[in-house]
């Protein structure tokens, strides 16, 4: 990990509030936050409320980043293709058939 530097930061207290319900360290949230918006290689995913939970609590309590999530994230966008061409093979296998009878 790169040299850290230690800022005051002033937020909202409603989102401090919610950070600290959540269980959160501010200082994950807020490199976390920091690194999403200055990295070029980030992308930005949609997900459920438990999922997001899950991630903060995981990266907010280790010393994990992304780096370390990406084999797994790499894993997954794998599976996930080879089930999108598995069902667009089938719809086409089908059209096909109807089209022959």
């Amino acid at each position: 990990m790169s040299e850290m530097k230690r800022v005051n930061v002033h937020i909202p207290t409603e989102y401090y509030e919610s950070i600290m319900e959540q269980g959160l360290k501010l200082s994950g949230v807020i490199r976390e936050a920091l690194e999403d918006q200055l990295n070029p290689n980030t992308i930005t995913l949609s997900v459920s409320k438990k999922t997001h939970k899950t991630y903060m609590e995981l990266f907010s309590a280790t010393d994990c980043n992304d780096k370390d999530f990406e084999p797994y994230l790499r894993e997954a966008l794998q599976k996930f293709v080879t089930d999108i061409i598995s069902k667009r093979s089938d719809t086409l296998q089908s059209i096909k058939e109807e089209l022959e009878k």
